[in-house]
């Protein structure tokens, strides 16, 4: 067998790994079912991933890859212009609903908070991955604050105003793909509300900055109210 067949039966197996994984969880995701989805046969499992542990794993990998690539970017835009690495952001968060792959990743990490203590992950890896979620952790928050401290300016760069405008956005980007999923399950596929249907993605990545930039407006205004107070006292 070539190489490039290996590397495409693997990608093939990812693919519809990230699928089924999203769509039924670890559990109710069979490697029979993903092997037909792939085109591949179950030997391929354990030769490319071990057994249904090691090919878990290598999806949710592949899924941090993928939004790892699709953020960086963002980060591009941070030191140069925070506002245009915001739209970035917001538009990635948006394809969480707008884009069927990336809905699949949002899902796939959303399982994986409410499934943890399902999912067995007893191997030799553990600490290498804890401490390399913990890098991701630590240079996300980094960049975050860079992005958040850029937007408002120094004079508004607080702890407290990085919260609220943080939650301000993620808030309404990361709700959408649950709510249009619990949706599209309850009213089956005839929901009236849906976002992804009824509006244009760009509108709605503008009408979120619209929001941010009132929220902005409002916090900068409210330091420099502070700061004339304390200036007259």
């Amino acid at each position: 067998m070539r190489r490039e067949d290996k590397m495409d039966a693997r990608d093939r197996l990812l693919v519809a790994g990230l699928k089924f994984f999203a769509n039924k969880g670890y559990d109710g995701a069979t490697v029979r079912e993903i092997c037909d989805e792939a085109k591949s046969n179950i030997a391929a499992i354990n030769y490319y991933f071990g057994d249904k542990e090691g090919f878990y794993s290598a999806v949710k990998e592949y899924a941090i890859d993928i939004r790892h690539k699709a953020m960086e970017r963002c980060w591009e835009l941070v030191e140069t212009d925070p506002w245009g690495a915001l739209k970035t952001q917001i538009e990635i968060m948006l394809d969480e609903t707008f884009d069927d792959t990336m809905f699949q990743v949002n899902w796939l990490f959303f399982r994986e908070l409410l499934d943890r203590g399902e999912i067995i992950d007893n191997t030799t890896q553990d600490t290498l991955r804890d401490t390399q979620s913990e890098a991701r952790r630590k240079q996300y928050v980094e960049r975050m604050n860079r992005l958040l401290g850029g937007l408002l300016g120094p004079e508004a760069a607080t702890p407290e105003n990085f919260s609220l405008l943080h939650y301000t956005y993620h808030s309404l980007c990361r709700f959408l793909p649950i709510k249009s999923q619990w949706e599209m399950r309850m009213l089956r596929g005839k929901a009236k509300f849906s976002v992804k249907m009824t509006h244009d993605k760009e509108a709605l990545v503008n009408y979120i900055i619209g929001i941010v930039r009132h929220a902005v407006e409002d916090m900068q205004k409210r330091e420099r109210e502070k700061k004339d107070g304390h200036g007259t006292v």
